[in-house]
């Protein structure tokens, strides 16, 4: 699904305002617990609220460690009614793709357990960072320029936030069991729609309550009516240029040396690689702070539903619900288990995600777990041979046409390989790494040329 950013008057000038909600949920059913049972809500109170949050800092390095500044080469991964920078500031279209960073940081899904409807302000700072998309509409600081901004102090803030929990959806009948299903049908259909082609809409598939949003009406905005805004979570995404804890160098061979440079222990991490249809991965207890540990990927080859079942656990054991690692695994599944190469996953310490990104709620939560896993793709020696050999020949073929357009007396147009296109969101680090790596003056003059080239034939695609 492309994203068109602005969807409407219902989303002009959003984001520079404050919202908030105004009126009450009805109570039509006694409340139950939407907490999942799992034998934890019973020790936070009669009424605790309770946040879980998901996300990923995904970064980038040579087979040295290195690290390397990326960019994602596609800003249409999100449905229309998603929220940017640009978003009612009148200086146009923002896209992520002049932004290039060390660190982009993807879909934190922040969820709220309630068991009746109650207000909370919300808001998130990001100290190292600049925060880019969001839903529903947020306050944004400092407010869009319209050029590459600083990837500094940014922050936003949802105001007062109404939480629904489903069962108040539902209306007073005889008939418990259809009451339960208009309630379920009801909370699904107010959200705006959103397909699976972006992958968005996998995160709505747990127990959370709603979120609802007012944004008042806004006369001179031609914004007559009061518009509501519904979701099953808080979204946001970001970029920056903070260093991760975790730095990885490939020995080749499916082998990696992985250095913990932080004052906690990481406690779990996989390594995998995507092979065209072959995958293999292992799982490791982690490694101490200040430590380093060599790991190795297997010479079996494993299946994408042992490796998202394996995730998947992982996930529960930080805390999080079950529906809610299934949705991070199915949100990240094409991508994650999908994209060719080579990366380690890691849990970040809650301590560094608080650090990083800290999260204020008003009232504060019984209980607050958030849970990023850091995604380091690494380019192994192998693939970096591979890429050099691409570069080298797209070199060659690039002399020949032009020689072989001087004689014939006619324009020279080179094609992009395909094999560049192939590489992904990736391509630009991979052809940045070469570029840095190689003594040959030629050799980096090619690569450069393939990432301007790269830029350029993505453009053309989108018109």
């Amino acid at each position: 699904m492309k994203r068109w950013v602005l969807g409407g008057l219902g989303v002009v000038l959003l984001g520079a305002m404050v919202w908030s909600f105004s009126g009450a949920a009805e109570s039509v059913l006694p409340s139950r617990n939407s907490t999942p049972n799992d034998g934890r809500a019973a020790n936070l109170g009669d009424d605790p609220l309770v946040v879980h949050e998901w996300g990923t800092f995904t970064s980038y390095s040579g087979s040295d460690g290195g690290r390397l500044e990326f960019r994602p080469l596609f800003d249409d991964d999100l449905p229309h009614f998603v929220q940017d920078r640009s978003t009612g500031s009148g200086f146009g279209v923002f896209s992520k793709v002049s932004y290039r960073s060390l660190v982009r940081m993807e879909t934190p899904i922040t969820y709220f357990y309630t068991k009746q409807p109650r207000d909370v302000r919300v808001k998130v700072a990001f100290p190292e960072g600049l925060l880019t998309e969001f839903y529903p509409p947020a306050a944004i600081s400092p407010p869009y320029k319209g050029y590459t901004e600083p990837q500094k102090n940014s922050a936003l803030d949802w105001g007062t936030v109404r939480l629904i929990p489903e069962d108040y959806l539902a209306p007073k009948m005889d008939d418990a069991r259809l009451a339960k299903v208009i309630a379920k049908r009801t909370a699904q259909a107010l959200p705006p729609h959103a397909d699976y082609n972006n992958h968005y809409a996998y995160a709505r598939q747990t127990d959370a309550a709603l979120v609802h949003l007012q944004q008042p009406a806004l006369p001179k905005a031609f914004i007559y009516e009061p518009v509501d805004h519904f979701e099953k979570f808080l979204f946001y995404r970001g970029l920056g240029n903070f260093k991760l804890p975790m730095k990885v160098q490939a020995l080749g061979k499916g082998k990696a040396l992985v250095n913990n440079s932080g004052a906690e222990p990481i406690a779990w991490m996989m390594l995998l690689d995507v092979n065209g249809e072959e995958l293999r991965f292992a799982s490791f207890d982690g490694v101490g702070a200040g430590q380093q540990r060599e790991v190795a990927l297997p010479a079996n080859v494993s299946t994408i539903d042992d490796l998202a079942a394996e995730l998947t656990s992982a996930l529960v054991s930080t805390g999080l619900y079950e529906k809610e690692a299934v949705a991070m695994v199915n949100t990240w599944r094409s991508s994650w288990f999908g994209e060719q190469g080579t990366r380690l996953l890691y849990f970040v310490p809650q301590s560094l995600t608080d650090q990083l990104l800290p999260l204020t709620i008003e009232p504060k939560p019984a209980e607050t777990i958030r849970v990023l896993v850091g995604r380091l793709d690494l380019m192994t020696p192998e693939q970096e041979a591979a890429i050099t050999k691409l570069v080298k020949e797209s070199a060659a073929a690039r002399r020949a046409g032009q020689q072989k357009a001087n004689d014939e007396g006619v324009a020279f147009q080179y094609q992009l390989p395909d094999a560049v296109r192939k590489l992904g969101r990736l391509a630009e680090p991979a052809l940045t790494r070469v570029r840095h790596a190689s003594t040959d003056t030629a050799l980096s003059n090619e690569a450069t040329t393939l990432i301007h080239e790269l830029h350029r034939d993505l453009e053309e695609q989108k018109k």
